[in-house]
C-alpha cells in the first residue's frame, strides 16, 4: 500500500514539474508585437531619420536587437531601439527591417521609406497685375490666397491631400485631389503658415511655405497712340522728348475681383494738392510741357473701398527732355 501511494506521489509531483516547464517554456516563447515608428514622419529625400523600435508586450531594453537597412546590417546591440539613417532621394524606397530576441520567440518589423518632396507655391487669387506680367501675382492683405502643391514627379497619381492652415486642419478643402488650397489672408496674422502631406498607400510626402503678402506698388508706362509700352515702365520716373505725355498707371499686387474700373478708384494730384483730372480712361494722365520746360511733379493714388489697407498713393515726376 505504501508503495503504491508512493508511486502516486511520484506522479503527482512528476506532473505538476511538467506543468510548471510547459508554463515557463510557453512564457518564453510568446510571440510578440513590434512596429518600426519614424521621426519625422514624411520625411523628405536626403533628410536625417529617427526610427524607434516599439513594443507593447515585451521589455525591449534587455532584447538583442539587429536593424538592417535593405537587407544590409547597420547597428545592433541589447536594447538598440532607435537609430537614425538618411532618407533615401525622391522616387527611391529603403526598407527598415528591426529584429528582436530575448526571452520570447524571434520578432522583427519592418518599415518601408519612400520620401517624396512636395512643392508649394502661392500667389494671390485675387490680385491684380498688368498685361504681359511673367511673373505669380503677390497675395495682397486681406486678399484670396491660392497655394497650390506640386508633388514630385516620381509621386503616384491619386493622391490625398490634407491641409493645414496655422496648424489647424482644413478639413473641407483636403481629400483625394484636393492639391489646392483658397484661403482669404487674415490681417492680424501678416505671415501665415500653410502645410500639406500627400499620401497615396505607401506613398507620402510633406511640404510647408510660410505666405506673406506683397506691397502693391504703381508703376507708370507711355501710353503711345493707343499702344502702353509695357517693357518700359516705372514706379517713380518717366522721361520724354515729346512735347505732352499720355501717362497709364498699373496697380500691382492690389484685390480686383473683377476688373480695375469696377474695383479701384484711382485719384491724382499735383505738388500743391490740387486735383488733376484723369484722360478718358481713368488709370491714365494727359500732361503737357510745363512753359518753363523741365518736369511734372505729381501724386497717384489707387484706393479700394473693400480692402482699405491695401490703398497707396504714389509720387510720380515726368521729365520733359
Amino acid at each position: 500500500m505504501k508503495s503504491i501511494l508512493k508511486r502516486i506521489s511520484v506522479i503527482t509531483i512528476a506532473a505538476i514539474l511538467s506543468i510548471v516547464v510547459f508554463s515557463m517554456v510557453h512564457a518564453q516563447s510568446a510571440s510578440v508585437d513590434l512596429s518600426i515608428t519614424s521621426s519625422p514622419i514624411n520625411p523628405a529625400p536626403g533628410e536625417k531619420v529617427t526610427l524607434t523600435l516599439q513594443s507593447f508586450s515585451a521589455d525591449l531594453s534587455q532584447a538583442n536587437i539587429v536593424w538592417d537597412y535593405n537587407g544590409k546590417n547597420i547597428a545592433s546591440g541589447k536594447g538598440r531601439t532607435t537609430i537614425s539613417v538618411i532618407a533615401p532621394g525622391s522616387g527611391i524606397s529603403g526598407s527598415i527591417t528591426a529584429s528582436a530576441t530575448g526571452g520570447f520567440n524571434a520578432a522583427s518589423a519592418t518599415l518601408i521609406l519612400r520620401p517624396a518632396s512636395v512643392d508649394l507655391l502661392f500667389e494671390g487669387a485675387d490680385s491684380y497685375t498688368a498685361p504681359f506680367y511673367k511673373g505669380l501675382a503677390l497675395p495682397s492683405t486681406g486678399g484670396i490666397v491660392r497655394v497650390t502643391a506640386i508633388p514630385s514627379i516620381t509621386a503616384p497619381k491619386g493622391l490625398s491631400f490634407n491641409w493645414k492652415r496655422n496648424g489647424e486642419a482644413q478639413q473641407t478643402a483636403s481629400g483625394y485631389g484636393k492639391s489646392t488650397l483658397l484661403f482669404k489672408h487674415d490681417e492680424l496674422t501678416p505671415t501665415e503658415t500653410i502645410d500639406v502631406t500627400e499620401n497615396n498607400g505607401g506613398f507620402s510626402g510633406a511640404g510647408s511655405i510660410s505666405v506673406t503678402p506683397g506691397k502693391p506698388i504703381i508703376a507708370g508706362y507711355f501710353n503711345n497712340d493707343g499702344y502702353v509700352d509695357y517693357a518700359n515702365g516705372s514706379t517713380g520716373i518717366l522721361s520724354t522728348t515729346g512735347t505732352g505725355a499720355l501717362i497709364h498707371f498699373e496697380p500691382y499686387f492690389i484685390s480686383s475681383p473683377n476688373s480695375l474700373a469696377r474695383d479701384l478708384t484711382f485719384s491724382y494730384t499735383d505738388d500743391s494738392g490740387n486735383a488733376l483730372n484723369p484722360s478718358r480712361i481713368k488709370n491714365e494722365l494727359g500732361l503737357s510741357r510745363p512753359d518753363n520746360g523741365g518736369g511734372s511733379d505729381f501724386s497717384t493714388a489707387v484706393s479700394t473701398v473693400v480692402f482699405t489697407l491695401q490703398n497707396i498713393t504714389k509720387r510720380f515726376t515726368v521729365n520733359f527732355n
